[in-house]
């Protein structure tokens, strides 16, 4: 039962993570294709998004596995994985090979600030928020 909660927890922490890439990745496409004038978007580019998402999901929680340290080997490797997945990605599905060259770098600088702000929230954010909690659940059972 315990292999299975851990898969489980796995799981949703994962799922979580590319849903979040998935939304992302398909609203800027979205984006970039309304001021070219285009109102849809190709199937093909939506499930390769939510491909790629997958397996960088499932490769971050490799890297960061829960409850693992924030190291400076572990964040390399995550900002590496993530600059190959999504610009890689981008170049071999061409999701956005009608934008002019400027447009492709200020994508790559939203990619990086995206994921400078993921980043910050996972290593620092949620596990503030996960120690205070602890607290908080520590000073209340005293009282009881």
């Amino acid at each position: 039962m315990k292999t299975y909660l851990r898969i489980y927890r796995w799981s949703m922490q994962m799922k979580l993570h590319m849903a979040l890439y998935t939304f992302v990745t398909i609203f800027l496409k979205a984006v970039c294709s309304l001021l070219q004038g285009v109102n849809s978007l190709p199937i093909m580019d939506i499930a390769t998004m939510w491909l790629v998402s997958l397996v960088f999901a499932m490769i971050e929680s490799a890297i960061y596995p829960e409850n693992s340290s924030c190291t400076k080997g572990r964040t390399l490797a995550w900002a590496i994985v993530a600059n190959l997945c999504f610009i890689g990605g981008a170049w071999m599905f061409g999701w956005f090979a009608e934008l002019p060259l400027w447009g492709k770098i200020i994508l790559v600088v939203f990619l990086e600030m995206g994921l400078a702000m993921m980043w910050f929230g996972d290593q620092f954010v949620l596990k503030m928020d996960s120690a205070r909690l602890t607290k908080e659940l520590k000073q209340y059972q005293k009282k009881i």
